[in-house]
């Protein structure tokens, strides 16, 4: 009998009634032939009657496992669904805001669907059609055109020549490039790290040690399930502080590099510019908005991408929204319904800059180690703002926002109306009304450095918004 018929009734009848696939292995199961001693809830109670939808199913482990259970979220009972097992080893945002409102159960369960591979997002043939749609090889910029233009630039680019950007990735000990088995031994074998399972997108905690040995050791038809190491913050760890250094162009235009110390106070510096992204092949995330619209560069250190991007117009941030707050997310394949798509492959050694606002799914063809990170700009004010009410009125998270954001713009505000760099005295008063009404809503908060307070900040931006009107007329 194989995994793909009923392990109890030796059916496999797809359409008649609710499966689950087994965790730790290939089978799959009808729901209703599991014995009832193995059924419990998340609280460790016996249950007394099967779940009725995936919804209700937490987790299955099959009898030919030790701990075989069948666990449900309990019939009367509204779980609060925490992605992260455990605490990181400190508190930062995780790479991708408006997605991780709510759970995504992509995993081995089934309504009268076909049967999902483990090894395979279900999203995935659709994504590489869509990447044949827009499949893109002429959006690429020299280093000197992406400095000189970057203040206009709108679209994602490949950067031509990488080795110019000022951009450097640390070797491995061994005076290699890194890799992940390198990253263990600088972050140490116990250090924790969260590690998302592609099928359903949500996240176990590991250690690197753990990690290391799924990645380094495994291959694609050893490995349990497919997974991928996506949120990584790295800046505090020694080595990457000093020896990973960011684009040149990054460190210029980052609003937090430009504010942070202009306005000093006490509050803790967003550590959000440095990660190591480490994917195995066939790995997918699905599509998803940085926080904040944030811009990313991305240096692939080994292995290869495949991107899809939408720019953030306002049919694409309508569908996207919608789409967010959908029961059916898990059955819908976005790219189908957005606009003006870009499509990239990346390889070895190449260097992507992706732009304020951009909607988008990765896909991993082969084991890949990344480095990227995100940064606010001064450019994209009115955009970031924009996506940030959208993770106001879709309720993200707090710790899937970008942190310390109200400071940022409070810091911002205030440069506006002191700094003499040209960038802050040449902002367009579209951009300066867009931040004036996002400072004057009583759920932003901040307290000046320099005015007495909020009220009186917001009194002066708004007479510096009135002598910039002034002189355009």
């Amino acid at each position: 009998m194989g995994s793909e018929s009923c392990s109890f009734c030796s059916r496999d009848d797809p359409g008649k009634t609710l499966w689950v696939q087994c965790e730790l292995c290939d089978q799959w199961d009808h729901v209703t032939c599991v014995p009832m001693k193995y059924l419990h809830n998340i609280t460790g109670e016996p249950c007394t009657t099967y779940p009725k939808s995936s919804a209700q199913i937490v987790r299955y482990n099959c009898l030919k496992h030790s701990d075989s259970v069948l666990e449900t979220k309990g019939a009367n009972k509204k779980r609060k669904v925490d992605t992260f097992v455990d605490k990181p080893n400190d508190i930062e945002p995780k790479r991708y805001g408006l997605r991780r409102k709510k759970q995504i159960d992509y995993i081995s369960l089934n309504e009268g669907e076909l049967k999902r591979s483990k090894n395979e997002h279900p999203h995935l043939s659709p994504f590489l059609a869509c990447f044949n749609r827009w499949e893109n090889t002429t959006n690429v910029i020299t280093v000197s055109e992406l400095e000189q233009q970057f203040d206009s630039i709108r679209k994602p680019l490949k950067v031509l020549d990488p080795e110019n950007s000022g951009m450097q990735v640390p070797n491995g000990p061994d005076g290699g490039i890194l890799t992940v088995d390198a990253v263990t031994q600088y972050l140490g074998n116990q250090y924790r790290v969260d590690v998302m399972d592609v099928q359903s997108q949500q996240n176990s905690n590991w250690t690197m040690e753990q990690w290391n040995n799924y990645f380094t050791n495994g291959t694609i038809n050893t490995r349990d399930r497919i997974r991928n190491v996506i949120s990584l913050e790295v800046s505090h760890v020694e080595r990457f502080k000093t020896e990973l250094q960011r684009p040149n162009v990054v460190e210029t235009k980052d609003l937090v590099n430009c504010v942070w110390d202009a306005i000093p106070d006490d509050s803790k510096r967003p550590k959000v510019t440095k990660y190591v992204l480490m994917s195995v092949e066939n790995a997918f995330t699905d599509f998803h908005l940085d926080f904040a619209g944030t811009s990313v560069y991305y240096k692939v250190v080994s292995g290869g991408k495949k991107f899809i991007l939408f720019p953030p117009t306002l049919h694409n941030l309508e569908r996207y929204t919608k789409w967010c707050d959908s029961d059916q997310q898990n059955l819908i394949f976005l790219g189908d319904e957005l606009e003006d798509g870009v499509a990239m492959e990346l390889f070895s050694g190449d260097l992507f800059m992706i732009p304020c606002g951009y909607i988008h799914a990765v896909y991993t063809p082969k084991d890949s180690l990344v480095i990227g990170g995100n940064f606010l700009t001064l450019r994209d004010l009115e955009t970031q703002l924009q996506i940030v009410e959208i993770e106001r009125v879709t309720k993200v998270p707090k710790k899937f926002t970008f942190p310390q954001f109200d400071i940022v713009m409070g810091k911002t505000s205030e440069c506006i109306l002191s700094s003499k760099e040209t960038s802050f005295k040449t902002l367009p008063p579209r951009q300066l009304n867009t931040l004036l009404s996002y400072l004057r809503d009583p759920r932003s908060k901040y307290k000046p450095v320099n005015f007495s307070s909020k009220k009186e900040l917001v009194k002066q931006l708004t007479k510096e918004l009135q002598q910039r009107e002034k002189e355009q007329t």
